[in-house]
């Protein structure tokens, strides 16, 4: 786990999704891996998503050069239903 900020693109830029820890997991049985982040107040999930191998999804890159931020695109189950967002996550 790693506190740090989340951040997704809406149609007014970047904004914050929330400060919490985000976790990287892994299913015991099939190994498949999962992003979670959950806010440290209130222990809401704020990002859920399998990380899979596809060149859209999933693909970390620096985000405005700044080294400790990186930014990707993933489909999200965090809000109930699965759409593809825009995150960054700053470390941190």
């Amino acid at each position: 786990a790693q506190r740090s900020q989340l951040f997704w693109f809406r149609e007014r830029g970047w904004e914050e999704r929330g400060t919490g820890e985000a976790k990287i997991l892994r299913h015991r049985t099939s190994g498949v891996a999962r992003f979670l982040f959950q806010q440290k107040q209130t222990l809401k999930i704020m990002g859920n998503f399998g990380i899979v191998d596809h060149k859209v999804y999933c693909k970390l890159r620096t985000h405005a050069g700044h080294p400790l931020m990186l930014a990707w695109i993933a489909l999200d189950y965090s809000e109930g239903e699965q759409r593809a967002e825009k995150f960054a996550l700053k470390f941190g």
